[in-house]
């Protein structure tokens, strides 16, 4: 699992061609060996979070005695935070497992220091908010948003499997986890999404992580021209036989099972990788395409963003209008017939991410239980 922190000025990477900052980029880094949150240091014996650090800490120093009111093996996991995404947290329902799972880790007692011997604390860096895309000025909004996507589609190969094979309920669930942190990401490039509580940028994500989904895997499908199958983030795939691609002994499926499997693959064969295959479609194409979802919504809170509809309106006629400009320089003779199918295609992306949620509730491949607390907490109840 990756743990994502905002980087701090002085370490943002700019490039030898330019002398203006890249877009901000979260930084990836090693995870608590306790809870999974970010990791503070490693000098109580294994790398820990500040909040597995203090409370070790403090256990040690005041000889905290806990009792575990369940079976002794109560879940410890850290607080999914994304950004301005808030998730459940489960690292403090049970401070003895929590102290057992300290010790199991490798954090040493002895390693505790009082704090008159270590003197005041340094302060806690101050972490900058990225930056928000305007639509006023010269800015080129798709732009800069390529600047991400190539990213996140490099990172999507790095780590992809060695070689094509059937996708199976992890990779579904590790799929879901990718597309909910790159829509993160991209949706806090416009500042009316960071404006938003903590509930409406999850009732946005609801919707809009998993088309951001539909788009990243139906483009690397046609990208890497894969024949009959529909292609993952990391490279597993889905094929239309629920069987197909399954090693060793094949167990008898329930017919309804691969039929809805069936009808779901072909749907999305139909509805988003042939017209992607059709029009040869672009990666500038394909982050306008993204960028239009999340800024004329249909999700499921009504008027979510009504508070900043004119603000909306505007990055819409800037995406709108960088789309048509774009394709007036690249597809000269047919631009306005092309503008309009991206147009339409957005209509059948919406339609596909109901089916996805259908899916998740009569296939035991895309079944929601299974996943995990983070993907889970996305979906609508």
């Amino acid at each position: 699992m990756l743990a994502v922190q905002r980087m701090e000025p002085e370490y943002l990477v700019y490039p030898q061609s330019t002398s203006s900052p890249v877009e901000w980029i979260p930084e990836l880094m090693q995870n608590c060996a306790v809870c999974g949150d970010r990791v503070n240091s490693c000098r109580l014996g294994c790398p820990a979070c500040l909040g597995c650090i203090v409370f070790f800490r403090r256990s040690v120093i005041h000889s905290s005695k806990y009792r575990c009111l369940r079976d002794g093996n109560c879940l410890i996991n850290f607080v999914y935070r994304f950004l301005t995404i808030l998730i459940s947290e489960f690292r403090s329902s049970c401070r003895a497992c929590r102290l057992q799972k300290c010790y199991h880790a490798g954090m040493k007692p002895s390693a505790v220091k009082r704090r008159d011997c270590l003197g005041p604390r340094r302060p806690s860096p101050s972490y900058s908010d990225p930056p928000v895309l305007s639509p006023e000025g010269d800015v080129q909004l798709i732009d800069r948003l390529i600047r991400i996507q190539n990213r996140q589609f490099e990172e999507h190969k790095r780590q992809s499997v060695a070689l094509p094979r059937r996708a199976d309920i992890s990779d579904i669930n590790k799929m879901f986890k990718w597309s909910l942190n790159n829509s993160i990401e991209w949706a806090s490039q416009f500042d009316p999404f960071q404006k938003l509580t903590n509930e409406s940028q999850k009732a946005v994500l609801s919707e809009y992580g998993f088309a951001f989904l539909l788009i990243d895997q139906a483009f690397r499908t046609v990208s890497e021209k894969a024949s009959g199958i529909w292609l993952l983030q990391n490279g597993t795939f889905l094929h239309p036989d629920y069987n197909y691609g399954q090693i060793g002994r094949v167990q008898e499926s329930d017919y309804q099972c691969t039929r809805r499997h069936f009808e779901f693959v072909k749907s999305l064969q139909i509805a988003i990788q042939r017209p992607f295959e059709a029009m040869d479609t672009d990666i500038f194409e394909i982050a306008a395409l993204k960028s239009l979802l999340l800024v004329s919504p249909t999700f499921p809170k009504p008027n979510i963003f009504s508070e900043y509809q004119e603000r909306m309106t505007s990055l819409k006629s800037k995406c709108c209008m960088e789309l048509m400009e774009y394709l007036s320089i690249n597809y000269y003779d047919t631009h306005v017939e092309r503008f309009g199918t991206l147009i339409l295609i957005l209509g059948e992306i919406r339609t596909m991410v109901k089916a996805l949620y259908n899916q998740t509730k009569v296939s035991d491949l895309f079944d929601s239980s299974r996943f995990d607390p983070y993907v889970r907490s996305f979906f609508l109840s």
